[in-house]
């Protein structure tokens, strides 16, 4: 269950990165594109937000779930598309 909290960390640091340099494209430029990306972003920053809240909250019902394998894996898809985003970003 910790790994997935991480994952999800990771996530919502990367996510705010995104909105970062997504807003200051926007304030440059005033593409609606970019708008749209940072508004994207910030809904996903506030989901992994979200995310790391109720695992830290309900860690000890997952705990046991078998759904937990599922959970990570999801995450570590989300992290490593987000991650593939950023770099993306950046170039």
């Amino acid at each position: 269950m910790d790994v997935s909290m991480y994952t999800a960390v990771i996530t919502a640091a990367l996510m705010l990165g995104l909105t970062i340099i997504y807003a200051r494209v926007y304030r440059d430029t005033h593409a609606q594109f970019s708008l749209g990306l940072t508004i994207f972003a910030v809904i996903l920053f506030g989901q992994n937000v979200f995310a790391v809240y109720s695992i830290l909250t309900m860690s000890t019902f997952l705990a046991s779930d078998p759904f937990v394998p599922y959970l990570l894996g999801i995450n570590i898809a989300q992290v490593l598309g987000i991650a593939v985003l950023f770099k993306t970003t950046l170039r």
